[in-house]
């Protein structure tokens, strides 16, 4: 499929519209680094970073899916915490040990990505990866690197669709409008492609564009579009129980990776391990397994294991 192109985003008044990003010219191929903010704070659940998720550390899922993706030159953890800085080490990331004025409640995730690439100016293409979004695979990571490579463009976004209708409302008049539909031409969900929504999942950024712009996006977007399921958050206890369920069906697993006892078996890890030693293969294979060519049978089985777990959980909640 073609991939889809945003206009140029206003990140800052510097960013102007520009043509094709450099970075794909000629034969060379960019050196493309993963980075994954992860300090020590977090006022909505303590230690969120490293709380463990079905067994594993926070972090580690977002590791594992970045390494088995195989597009990465290098993938790092920047933190202030002794603690994280110990575990993303354990689980395969390299680390930086970043500033404490971009380490605070208050603190922009732009500015722990200008304290990065300050200290590590060796990269063409720098990826954001946010550590709350244990449910990417490696095939996000690759689809969304061929989506901003084919567009040519200087940064990319992921997205999820929903169809949802929005509303806002006055605050002086109270009275509420409908935002991206007609009330009186309310379209059937088989008729309307719903809105693109940002689930924050992880960005592809050039280095021309982080230097100019000092954001995560600037120039010629492109934009990924994620599972539904990738859009949900974990800003308290409730978010926990429902994302560790779905990390059972959805999350990737690596080759020899034990997952708790008494959880149905996930197709994120299936028969991966009979593609030899490449991290691209493996990736593949899991991708593969997570849901491509199931069928009717293997997304009702997939279902059928997601409400189990949901209502385990409310159960025990």
């Amino acid at each position: 499929p073609k991939p889809l192109l945003l206009a140029s985003f206003p990140c800052s008044p510097k960013t102007m519209a520009a043509p094709a990003s450099p970075v794909f010219d000629g034969d060379v191929v960019p050196r493309i680094v993963a980075v994954i903010p992860a300090r020590g704070g977090s006022v909505s659940v303590p230690r969120k970073n490293i709380k463990i998720l079905q067994g594993r550390p926070l972090i580690d899922w977002v590791i594992q899916a970045a390494e088995y993706s195989g597009i990465f030159d290098e993938v790092w953890v920047s933190t202030d915490d002794d603690e994280i800085h110990m575990i993303a080490k354990k689980c395969g990331a390299k680390v930086h040990r970043r500033s404490p004025h971009t380490a605070t409640n208050t603190a922009s995730t732009e500015s722990a990505l200008v304290d990065f690439v300050k200290a590590h100016p060796n990269y063409d293409v720098l990826c954001l990866v946010q550590a709350t979004s244990p449910l990417i695979t490696p095939l996000d990571f690759q689809k969304g690197w061929d989506a901003m490579r084919r567009a040519k463009a200087d940064s990319l976004v992921t997205c999820v669709r929903a169809h949802r209708f929005l509303w806002s409302v006055d605050k002086r008049s109270g009275v509420a409008r409908a935002v991206n539909y007609d009330p009186a031409k309310r379209p059937r969900r088989q008729d309307w492609d719903g809105e693109l929504i940002e689930n924050g999942a992880f960005y592809f950024t050039t280095k021309e564009v982080m230097e100019r712009e000092e954001c995560r996006l600037g120039g010629r977007v492109a934009l990924h579009e994620m599972e539904e399921h990738t859009f949900a958050e974990l800003d308290s206890p409730t978010d926990w129980q429902i994302v560790a369920n779905m990390a059972m069906i959805h999350g990737f697993w690596p080759p020899g990776s034990v997952k708790p006892e008494g959880t149905d078996e996930s197709p994120g890890s299936a028969e991966v391990t009979i593609l030899a030693d490449s991290k691209l293969g493996l990736a593949a294979a899991a991708g593969l397994g997570m849901g491509v060519g199931l069928g009717v049978a293997g997304v009702a089985a997939l279902l059928a294991a997601a409400a189990a777990g949901l209502l385990r959980s409310k159960a025990a909640a």
